[in-house]
């Protein structure tokens, strides 16, 4: 199941905004983004007790995660509104290379699965695929071609407390010029770590709040820049080709682009300790490079009526711009 909650338009009938356990919730947009979580609940509730009513559910494994962080602001009728979400205490929001736009909880019931355990390592949404048919002995055909994500079966039969990642991307992104990689405890960021520049630290509002501290741009200012950085990219796409080097996202004299965290005691990305590690940095930044050189281009750049296709002009909702005839 693809469940589009909890996610903009923050909108619930009232009955999910009002039950019982979202009482003590005192700030109305936090109040309204549980009641979304909760019609999820009670979704996810109505599903399991179908499995059980046809004999399934001892024989169904049970995945639970999200896609990426909560984002904290969406528009409503062109207004830009708190979604009443928060990734506190970890850094940033949806969409940025901060922890908070990707580090999500999960969990996964069923099956034979051992019950009660903890796993701490790290597991990309990619290795769900590849861990399932492992897991389940399925026949090898199943991942006969070429897949992103990595067999972590050894973690759920507890027969292992490590990833089967040497390193994953988190993105390298020509048109932001930006970047991010994970190698153990360390992570690398290239570039500017939110294109929104939300940046910070963000608790969930309180009784009264209408809007987060220090939250950035204004999602109309977000979505123009955006657009005016792919018009630009596309520009420099016409006269060179692809960089083909990290090195772009850093030219001589701006290496403060590049930071380093240790996540074993930094999750909440403080300290950038880039100065203190040069051959971490430079290894990281090695494999970055290998990874570019296997990169196209980005496919989702399109040719004509990228800024009619703003939701600027359609009362905040991505709609379509153009007619079929003059595609």
């Amino acid at each position: 199941m693809s469940y589009p909650n909890p996610h903009s338009p923050i909108q619930v009938p009232d009955e999910f905004v009002n039950f019982q356990d979202n009482s003590n919730i005192e700030n109305s947009f936090r109040k309204t983004y549980a009641g979304l979580v909760y019609a999820m609940d009670c979704s996810v509730a109505n599903i399991t007790m179908a499995l059980k009513e046809k004999d399934m559910f001892d024989d169904t494994i049970v995945i639970f995660i999200s896609d990426n962080g909560g984002s904290l602001t969406s528009v409503n009728q062109s207004v830009v509104q708190p979604t009443g979400s928060s990734n506190y205490p970890l850094r940033g929001d949806k969409g940025t290379l901060w922890e908070a736009g990707s580090r999500v909880p999960a969990f996964i019931s069923g099956r034979n699965v051992p019950k009660g355990q903890t796993i701490d390592a790290m597991v990309h949404i990619t290795d769900i695929y590849p861990t399932l048919i492992s897991y389940l002995d399925l026949d090898n055909d199943y991942v006969s071609h070429d897949l992103d994500g990595s067999d972590q079966s050894k973690l759920l039969k507890m027969e292992s407390d490590e990833t089967a990642h040497e390193y994953f991307i988190y993105d390298i992104d020509p048109v932001y010029e930006q970047a991010a990689i994970r190698y153990g405890k360390w992570k690398l960021i290239l570039g500017a770590p939110a294109a929104n520049e939300v940046d910070g630290w963000y608790q969930p509002l309180k009784k009264g709040q209408t809007a987060y501290q220090d939250s950035g741009l204004p999602m109309k200012l977000y979505v123009e820049k955006a657009y005016a950085m792919i018009g630009a990219y596309k520009a420099s796409l016409e006269s060179n080709p692809m960089c083909k080097s990290v090195a772009c996202f850093y030219p001589e004299g701006t290496e403060d682009k590049v930071k380093l965290f240790d996540l074993s005691v930094d999750q909440y990305e403080f300290n950038n300790v880039a100065s203190q590690h040069p051959d971490t940095v430079r290894r990281l930044l090695d494999i970055l490079d290998k990874e570019m050189l296997e990169m196209v281009p980005p496919v989702n750049l399109l040719d004509g009526g990228v800024a009619e296709a703003s939701p600027n002009h359609f009362n905040g909702t991505w709609m379509p711009w153009m007619d079929a005839s003059d595609s």
